[in-house]
């Protein structure tokens, strides 16, 4: 189904993982605001409102709309039980005693002193930009200062921010048209863990450190610290955080303002300007499309009953492009006198880490006007993430003259070149068959993990078990073409917990090549050798 298909349609149709309505939801958003304010998706069996004035009272109900069942479509329809310590999928009073945690961290006097360290690494990486005739704004700038600020503010070692960046990006990519695989549970990134034990040994003037000394009174009313496994899932939560929302809104900001070089001109001149422009590529590009939410009790929207139990999305993107709220809404306009949009929540769940993201873009584009005052950016060879829970750039590439564009367009001719001939030399040595014993070797964050994959026909059928840690698997669905090599295959394992292993990958002679997608874990690279 096409974009034109799609608002052609007599009835509106929106699904949060069709990739043609994530590139341009805008569209769609305002016939759901005209057509349908209270929607219901059959395939999915979600409701969803798209209006302001429906989106910030569902904000404001906590009791009817409640967070502890997830903000995510996917979690709350497999009713996910959540690790302890996720607080911003808990309800109060949970929620309340975790949240005030938290706020110590994003206190204004903390984030004062820390504008001055983040203004020192943004200066270095700015002023290796000057002089280049392309970069990246997501590699290059939104990838970097977002993670090594969290990095530092948690005091996590600094050889080990680039890592902290895949754990938390790989988690939230999404197949083409497909929800998030749940089935495993939320998984929290363990391997966090061994920094919290570390600075357990070595305290420090940081976050983890702070936390480990904290006491609080629970929703039992103890006063006690918090667990370990509090603690990780804390970390987990904010690096993840502290990553995502910032990076995705540099991105948005970058392609906003090269689209408006008159108002981009105008912030060179004036920089004091550069809060209000935050504030529209907020509102304009929520890095958070929508908001999930649990219905707790029946409740009315639009004349009719949502009934307890449902599902429901908040269209954030389509509330703060609400005309009955914001003139001319679909334009970036800085100097627009605007309500309060909703892109980082409203009500007891606002995004605690509203300040920092705010006060790390505004130091970015403070740095990088100075030194770069005029960029275009390459949307035909930019990348927009796959992914359902937030929205914005994988890549995107800039340039500031003709000789940067040659550059961006060598480097993608260059790297089709490669891809294509890589592909052709190994399906050329595709064997005939892969029946016999491999060695697989997955690429996770604690290290490498070997299992023994057995591959056979029954009865013509090709199948097999993969063996790992004295569980042995019968594998699934799985298929080899001989024509290229590709081959793909799912893998539940049930220890050390119930997991799906979905592997894809490319078979050269005795070899083996390809990613792992191990669920809300993120993907990982795999190679296996065949005895």
């Amino acid at each position: 189904m096409g974009e034109q298909a799609i608002l052609n349609d007599a009835k509106v149709y929106y699904d949060p993982y069709l990739r043609e309505i994530v590139k341009n939801p805008y569209p769609v958003y305002r016939r759901l605001r005209e057509e349908a304010p209270l929607y219901y998706n059959e395939k999915y069996d979600f409701y969803a409102v798209s209006r302001y004035s429906d989106v910030q009272k569902c904000f404001l109900d906590h009791e009817t709309f409640i967070s502890g069942r997830g903000g995510i479509l996917e979690l709350i329809k497999e009713n996910v039980k959540m690790p302890p310590g996720t607080f911003i999928f808990e309800d109060p009073p949970l929620h309340t005693a975790h949240r005030r945690i938290v706020q110590r961290i994003f206190a204004p006097k903390r984030m004062t002193a820390l504008e001055d360290q983040v203004r020192v690494m943004t200066i270095k990486l700015m002023d290796e930009l000057k002089g280049r005739d392309e970069f990246d704004f997501i590699a290059d700038v939104g990838g970097q200062i977002p993670m090594r600020v969290i990095g530092m503010l948690l005091g996590l070692p600094e050889e080990d921010f680039q890592e902290v960046r895949r754990i938390t990006d790989s988690k939230i990519i999404t197949e083409e048209g497909k929800p998030v695989d749940y089935s495993a549970g939320l998984n929290i990134e363990q391997d966090f863990e061994r920094y919290i034990h570390w600075r357990m040994k070595n305290p420090s003037d940081d976050v983890i450190t702070e936390l480990l000394g904290v006491e609080f009174v629970d929703e039992t009313g103890t006063n006690r610290k918090l667990s370990i496994e509090e603690l990780t899932t804390f970390v987990n939560l904010l690096a993840g955080a502290g990553n995502e929302t910032t990076n995705r809104l540099i991105g948005w900001m970058a392609k906003s303002l090269a689209e408006c070089p008159e108002q981009r001109r105008e912030l060179v001149a004036n920089p004091q300007l550069i809060p209000q422009a935050i504030e529209e590529t907020l509102r304009l590009e929520p890095p958070p499309p929508h908001v999930g939410r649990y219905v707790a009790k029946d409740v009315e929207i639009q004349g009719q009953i949502v009934p307890a139990g449902s599902a429901i999305l908040l269209l954030v993107g389509s509330a703060n492009h609400d005309d009955r709220v914001f003139e001319d809404p679909d334009r970036f306009n800085m100097h627009r006198k605007r309500p309060q949009h909703m892109s980082f929540g409203h009500g007891i769940h606002t995004c605690i880490g509203n300040v920092l993201a705010r006060m790390e873009a505004r130091v970015v584009f403070e740095e990088l006007l100075k030194r770069i005052p005029d960029w275009s950016v390459d949307l035909e060879h930019a990348n927009l993430s796959s992914t359902s829970t937030v929205r914005g750039w994988e890549t995107l590439p800039a340039y500031v003259n003709a000789r940067g564009l040659e550059k961006i367009r060598a480097k993608v001719a260059a790297k089709t070149a490669s891809e294509a001939k890589a592909k052709d030399e190994a399906g050329t040595r595709a064997p005939a068959t892969v029946e016999g014993t491999w060695t697989v070797t997955v690429k996770s964050p604690t290290g490498p993990m070997d299992s023994s994959l057995v591959l056979k026909k029954v009865s013509g059928v090709l199948g097999g078990v993969q063996s790992s840690n004295g569980s042995n698997d019968p594998i699934d669905e799985i298929t080899y073409n001989s024509s290229n090599g590709e081959i793909e295959w799912i893998n539940k394992i049930q220890k050390p917990m119930k997991l799906k292993l979905q592997f894809k990958g490319v078979v050269d002679g005795n070899t083996m090549t390809g990613k792992v997608k191990t669920g809300f874990m993120g993907s990982f690279s795999f190679t296996a050798v065949k005895a």
